[in-house]
């Protein structure tokens, strides 16, 4: 996952970064039509990450954070750990989780040349219109994969990504089973996890 996976997780968000108010969209025409734009931004910005790599940071920190749903996908990677968790230690944790992923994010995203997502027709009708399930081929210089993108309609009525799979792999549940892990490792001491999180992805 830290490799490949975390190349093509950008190269999803990235679709979808400057569209976040074009609400009467269907989550499928909302990505598709960012395709080229993002893909030229990807470009252009890679020599900015080499002169002022902060800025670089902060330039995606403000991008991402409208499209994703940071909150809800730190609470699903705490899985059953929430309840047990004060509002300081989820507020805490949601941040370093969302901290943990752009710094990431930043450091991978210069590596991108040539790779392309491609947006497939949707296969059928979303039963409920405040969820949608975007389907995906990513071409790479070598392979194609296959991917599933999870977004839902907030309160707003923006679209927000909530979960992502590549090529069969939940990339939540992974998320998940690595808090597990460290919980595991740490005796259940959700402070020591948090301040460990941020190195461990």
């Amino acid at each position: 996952m830290r490799s490949l996976n975390l190349k093509i997780l950008i190269l999803i968000l990235f679709q979808l970064l400057f569209l976040g108010g074009l609400n009467a969209k269907s989550a499928h025409e909302y990505a598709e039509s960012t395709h080229v734009e993002i893909i030229n931004i990807i470009k252009t910005e890679q020599q900015l990450f080499l002169s002022n790599p902060e800025e670089f940071t902060s330039i995606i920190s403000n991008a991402f954070s409208p499209i994703v749903d940071f909150n809800k996908i730190a609470r699903s990677v705490m899985g059953k750990h929430y309840k047990e968790a004060s509002d300081v230690q989820r507020n805490r944790f949601s941040e370093a989780f969302r901290s943990s992923l752009l710094n990431t994010y930043s450091k991978t995203l210069v590596e991108f040349q040539n790779e392309k997502i491609i947006v497939l027709p949707p296969e059928k009708v979303s039963k409920r219109p405040d969820r949608a399930k975007v389907y995906i081929e990513i071409h790479t210089s070598t392979k194609k994969y296959k991917g599933t993108y999870s977004m839902y309609l907030d309160e707003n009525a923006d679209w927000k990504i909530i979960n992502i799979y590549i090529a069969g792999i939940d990339l939540g549940r992974t998320f998940r089973s690595q808090f597990y892990s460290l919980m595991e490792r740490n005796s259940s001491d959700i402070d020591l996890v948090i301040k460990k999180w941020e190195t461990s992805l």
